[in-house]
């Protein structure tokens, strides 16, 4: 028995979901570099619950979120950041070398 009227089901989302605008994401990544920039090992200390907290706390657009909706905003530009570090170090280490043959 063939159903022409057949669709599948959609998966449906259980939490909203955000679509960051640019303005948004600068807005965020300038507080946290803000907070990190003051005491730079405060970077998810406590807890990372704890450092979102006080994000939303300063920003009046993040203060309906979730921590998680932030903390998984973070984690690519953390990846990167870390990336672009090791890469400038390999750099540097490569042009102190030339620079001392």
């Amino acid at each position: 028995m063939k159903n022409d009227d057949y669709q599948p089901l959609l998966r449906r989302r259980r939490n909203s979901y955000l679509k960051w605008t640019e303005s948004q994401v600068l807005e965020f990544l300038e507080l946290v570099l803000d907070l990190v920039n003051d005491v730079p090992e405060s970077l998810k200390k406590p807890t990372a619950q704890k450092f979102y907290a006080k994000v939303m706390e300063r920003l009046y657009t993040f203060k309906d979120l979730n921590y998680v909706v932030l903390k998984n905003k973070m984690r690519p530009f953390r990846t990167q950041y870390i990336s672009a570090v090791q890469w400038r170090s390999n750099i540097e280490v490569g042009l102190l070398a030339e620079e001392y043959q």
